[in-house]
């Protein structure tokens, strides 16, 4: 029953790649449930010890009662996940890009999703900036209204120098000295604990070529010493979410982040280094190859960075923004607005997001109290 409905979510919105791939999935718990999953023309699975002429470029592992909870819950699942890692995680060897295919193939938008992409469409079809601001503009009154003019027509907004955490000054020495100690997460393929201090030890060992999840933390969750640390400024932290953590080498070329677009307004902070942001509008979801199998965030097919227009000949009309973010910078990123990122330094950055109607909510409510709000500026970062 269980491999049924496996194979036929992972049918349901399968696109073949450009040459044929194989994927094992190893259910740690049981053998009968481990499948080597053939990505052809068509998706096809066999057990694992049948013969089969592909050998498999990515393994993923897990145990059975994870499984069970993502195929029950295709709207919400996140492998990076508390509740995931929880149940025992997921284990990632070989291809990190081919095994996170297949396993968004399982993922659904739910219908409060769709509306909140339907919404997204009021954006502009493209712009030729981004709307900038510095923190020294204004007061945290003219910050909201400007937030909240922005949010409600669907754009993006940069705010320079609005975060003035005292780590935004910190060198990857004073990481190392301060928070090397720090767990960030498990290791996708074996499955340790990395620290801060693994990672930038990952920086200087790693080859260009090796560059990828070993030496990028792919958006895992904020450790929980670090939450009121680093609540955001100017808005009140019962807005937001969980905050996830993006630290890695520097990757001038290859993407750090593929384009795709949340389901949520995006509030990006960037503490260390430099990053650059492509953005395109929501608008442009034909152009960009928006995949129909996703949940919290849709990811596209295409690679902005190295795009085959042979194979997806509509990007070359897709129009695009860059903005660059230096520590102490804030880009808030409205539903549904495609974006990707270059790592120009090594970088930490750190999101958050919070929903539509959470966001005019609140907005709505601090914005008719000028002394309130900008109580808020000033304490929240110690909440």
């Amino acid at each position: 029953m269980m491999n049924a409905l496996l194979h036929a979510r992972l049918a349901e919105h399968y696109l073949a790649p450009p040459q044929t791939v194989a994927v094992d999935l190893i259910v740690s718990d049981c053998t009968d449930d481990s499948r080597r999953f053939v990505l052809g023309p068509m998706i096809d699975s066999t057990p694992i010890a049948a013969r089969n002429p592909y050998c498999a470029t990515a393994r993923i592992t897990l145990n059975r009662t994870l499984l069970s909870a993502m195929l029950d819950d295709p709207t919400g699942f996140d492998p990076r996940s508390a509740a995931a890692m929880a149940l025992g995680g997921v284990r990632i060897e070989g291809s990190a890009r081919l095994a996170a295919y297949w396993l968004q193939l399982l993922k659904r938008p739910s219908a409060a999703g769709r509306a909140a992409l339907e919404r997204a469409r009021r954006a502009p079809a493209s712009l030729d900036d981004v709307p900038t601001l510095r923190a020294s503009d204004g007061d945290a009154h003219d910050l909201y209204a400007v937030l909240a003019d922005t949010l409600d027509a669907c754009v993006p907004l940069l705010l320079r120098d609005m975060i003035d955490w005292p780590e935004v000054a910190w060198t990857l020495d004073d990481w190392r000295a301060h928070e090397g100690a720090t767990v960030l997460r498990a290791d996708p393929s074996s499955g340790g604990a990395q620290s801060v201090a693994d990672f930038i030890d990952g920086f200087a060992a790693h080859h260009a070529s090796d560059a990828g999840a070993a030496t990028y933390t792919e958006g895992c969750l904020l450790p929980p010493a670090w939450e009121a640390r680093f609540s955001l400024p100017m808005l009140p932290a019962r807005l937001f979410g969980a905050g996830q953590l993006w630290f890695g080498r520097a990757s001038a070329a290859a993407l750090v982040t593929r384009l795709h677009c949340d389901l949520a307004n995006s509030f990006l902070a960037q503490i260390h280094g430099r990053k650059r942001v492509r953005l395109y509008s929501p608008r442009q979801e034909n152009a960009v190859y928006a995949l129909d199998a996703f949940n919290t965030y849709r990811p596209c097919r295409v690679d902005a960075a190295v795009p085959d227009l042979t194979r997806f000949p509509r990007f070359a009309d897709a129009q695009s923004v860059d903005v660059v973010l230096e520590p102490g910078d804030l880009l808030v990123i409205p539903t549904g607005w495609f974006h990707c990122v270059w790592a120009l330094d090594h970088v930490l950055s750190i999101s958050r997001f919070a929903d539509d109607a959470t966001t005019a909510a609140l907005l709505r409510e601090a914005a008719p109290s000028r002394t309130n709000l900008s109580n808020t500026a000033t304490t929240s970062r110690t909440g």
